[in-house]
């Protein structure tokens, strides 16, 4: 399904090519802001707010004037969990040129935990994994006076998953019991699922 949607992309920015040949081919937008929401249950049944910090670029084409698709990479910190989501992604604007406009978008795919450490030891080994993630926005940008670049004000809606994993090893000479549930070389493994809803609060360039 992933690779569906990155050669639809592709045909998307093929066909921008000669449909807005006259136009500005290349979009980009880059914010940075604040991740707003509450923690993961605690022990006791509570939960925290918590205010994270969250880093976005996006770089794209125009499939139309108004209308742009591309992809987004970033860094967002969740906690002590650091993720890098990777979206496929869609911006719309709504305006006239020169003056303010209002825009809406949409990114949707995955995050990395390639930042987190994996613990590992002769008897275990812990490690982080992203999973899937969604995010609509809504912003409006104010243009320079030469046109060129637009500061932007956005809001938006983040749903990531991410998930912990601790196996524990089988030691030289244990019994071994078969299981295909299990990766070679473990006799357990232990998996907790994070959710993580934010609210994003974001300012920065387009361009």
């Amino acid at each position: 399904m992933f690779r569906k949607a990155k050669l639809l992309i592709l045909g998307f920015l093929l066909f921008s090519v000669t449909c807005v040949a006259q136009e500005k081919l290349y979009f980009g937008q880059t914010e940075i802001g604040f991740l707003v929401g509450n923690s993961e249950e605690k022990w006791d049944g509570n939960r925290q707010r918590r205010i994270d910090v969250s880093f976005m670029t996006f770089h794209g084409a125009h499939i139309t004037k108004n209308n742009v698709v591309g992809f987004s990479l970033g860094i967002d910190q969740y906690d002590e969990i650091s993720v890098i989501p990777i979206t496929l992604g869609w911006r719309g604007f709504l305006g006239k040129d020169g003056k303010p406009k209002i825009f809406g978008g949409l990114d949707i795919g995955g995050g990395s935990t390639i930042l987190e450490k994996k613990v590992s030891d002769e008897w275990s080994k812990s490690w982080y994994e992203g999973g899937s993630l969604i995010s609509p926005s809504a912003g409006i940008s104010f243009p320079s006076k030469k046109d060129k670049t637009a500061l932007s004000f956005s809001f938006a809606y983040k749903r990531q998953q991410i998930s912990h994993y601790w196996g524990t090893r089988i030691q030289p000479g244990s019994q071994v019991i078969a299981n295909d549930k299990l990766p070679p070389g473990y006799n357990s493994l232990t998996e907790n699922n994070f959710l993580f809803r934010s609210f994003v609060f974001r300012a920065g360039l387009i361009f």
